[in-house]
């Protein structure tokens, strides 16, 4: 994700950082899980790197446009790393929220491990998306932490916030994608290929909408919303699955993935709106958000 003069900047940084903070270990854990992270994106080969000809087709794929979100989520996680060096993010959020952030790292690592061609197989591709799905679970619980009302101010950083709620969005969508890929490695019909995909939207809609209602978290329902509606578009213009499912089906079933995005998105959007009302500074801080503002 990073390229060579961005990795020789971020060395540059980090050292400069550890040599004059001096950081606690959780702190240099975040360092570490992240840099981890990166290499095994970087260097090892994977199947969503192969010719996607070849694979079976996934009814629940996002369009290739969707996962331009990866530099934003990586360029803001860099940030995050390197800023909660500093002596004061050494806050007890931080400290709290390290253990997921680090698990959510590795497994990433695992996934990358376990997502390759030798694991391409009914028996063993499973083991991906519970790697998957370990990522989303890692960061809903960093995510609810974040999401809580906190004493200070600092705590609820958008530094900590954005991409810890922008990588949870992502892959609350990305293991559902994972799961459809192995239940179509599973089998070639095309029966409980399509239910398994409608299902799956209509669970990422919902799980968006919950979560983006009982944290007041916009942002992530906004996320979860961008890679539904990629699904939808690929889908519209998919000449495999027109193929495969009839071209008005195909076409159906993507409206009604779009309707669900479009759907999603109103949700955090009313939901981000009414809480830049109600907690705008300098107007009206509650006791549930003390810093006021937008949250994520």
């Amino acid at each position: 994700m990073l390229p060579p003069l961005a990795g020789v900047a971020t060395a540059m940084a980090l050292g400069y950082l550890f040599w004059s903070v001096r950081p606690r270990p959780w702190q240099i854990a975040n360092v570490v899980a992240f840099l981890a992270n990166v290499a095994a994106v970087r260097s090892i080969p994977r199947l969503d790197s192969s010719n996607a000809m070849l694979q079976p087709l996934n009814y629940l794929t996002p369009a290739s446009y969707a996962f331009a979100i990866w530099g934003v989520i990586y360029f803001l996680e860099y940030g995050f790393v390197c800023l909660q060096l500093l002596p004061r993010a050494q806050t007890e959020l931080l400290r709290r929220v390290s253990p997921w952030w680090c698990g959510a790292n590795a497994c990433q690592v695992l996934w990358c491990l376990l997502f390759r061609p030798q694991f391409d197989s009914p028996g063993l591709l499973w083991l991906s998306a519970v790697a998957l799905s370990s990522i989303a679970a890692c960061l809903n619980r960093a995510h609810a932490l974040i999401a809580a009302p906190q004493p200070d101010a600092q705590d609820g950083s958008v530094v900590l916030r954005v991409p810890v709620t922008l990588h949870f969005g992502w892959t609350t969508a990305a293991a559902l994608v994972n799961w459809n890929g192995y239940v179509a490695r599973c089998t070639s019909a095309p029966t409980p290929k399509l239910a398994v995909a409608l299902l799956s939207a209509a669970l990422a809609t919902s799980v968006g909408s919950s979560v983006t209602v009982d944290r007041g978290s916009g942002l992530y329902g906004g996320t979860v919303a961008w890679a539904i509606l990629a699904v939808g578009v690929q889908t519209v213009r998919s000449e495999r699955l027109g193929e495969e499912l009839g071209r008005g089906i195909a076409i159906a079933v993507g409206i009604a993935e779009i309707m669900l995005a479009a759907g999603l998105f109103l949700v955090a959007f009313g939901i981000s709106y009414a809480r830049n009302r109600v907690y705008k500074p300098g107007v009206g801080r509650s006791a549930a958000s003390p810093s006021g503002g937008l949250r994520a």
